[in-house]
């Protein structure tokens, strides 16, 4: 079975301190979920462990710096039995951030997701690179971050070719955007490229590559012999 998006939920949360993000429609048990979550302001401390259900585990962190820079944090999870309405999460009170929750069916939960992270904080460019990753299998389904600080102006993304943009986030001074792609080689996939519209500071990039449930080889026949009853006349 292939690991294929169910859904996927997001969030622009503009000074608070704490904030909810809307459980992805149709989560079921055992699906494998994965948070990104980028911020413009304060600490990563401040970026707590996402509340709600099954718990989340760290996947991956970036930090440009304190005060006022970028951090991104990456979680997952497997969903449980009874994930709640809503997930719980924090940041800066008077930070900016963008989140997108990700539930994927199909996934082989027994094995973590890979990850590979990159990030540049000088000056102001439109392109951000995140990096190459090497699946786990050829049929991977491959998930790309970018965030950057985009100086209060309003960003557009645009995800790299042969990549399906799932999320196009602005909260205030963060800016993000997501974008996967469904693998067909367990080669490197290389380093690929989002464009804003305007230039973006603090840039992030990463890379999430989660393997497929493996094919369950065909059950043979069942034979059943059943018992063969004659009767003769004499």
């Amino acid at each position: 079975m292939t690991a294929t998006v169910r859904a996927i939920t997001t969030a622009k949360p503009n000074s608070v301190g704490s904030f909810n993000v809307t459980k992805p429609t149709g989560t079921a048990q055992g699906d494998l979920l994965l948070a990104f979550h980028s911020m413009d302001q304060g600490t990563l401390a401040q970026m707590g462990t996402p509340t709600g259900g099954a718990t989340w585990l760290s996947l991956g962190t970036r930090n440009s710096g304190t005060g006022y820079d970028m951090k991104t944090k990456l979680w997952w999870k497997i969903a449980g039995a009874s994930e709640p309405a809503n997930y719980g999460f924090t940041e800066n009170s008077t930070g900016t951030g963008c989140v997108a929750i990700v539930a994927i069916m199909g996934a082989d939960t027994t094995v973590t997701p890979v990850v590979a992270q990159a990030g540049s904080d000088a000056g102001f460019e439109v392109t951000v690179a995140t990096p190459s990753s090497t699946p786990t299998g050829s049929d991977d389904l491959e998930l790309r971050w970018a965030a950057g600080n985009p100086d209060f102006e309003a960003v557009t993304w645009t995800a790299p070719a042969t990549y399906t943009k799932q999320a196009d986030l602005q909260g205030n001074n963060t800016t993000a955007c997501l974008a996967t792609k469904q693998l067909t080689s367990s080669a490197a996939t290389g380093v690929q490229n989002f464009t804003a519209s305007v230039g973006v500071g603090n840039r992030h990039g990463f890379t999430v590559d989660v393997a497929s449930l493996p094919d369950q080889p065909p059950r043979p026949p069942v034979i059943v012999s059943q018992a063969v009853n004659r009767s003769s006349r004499w």
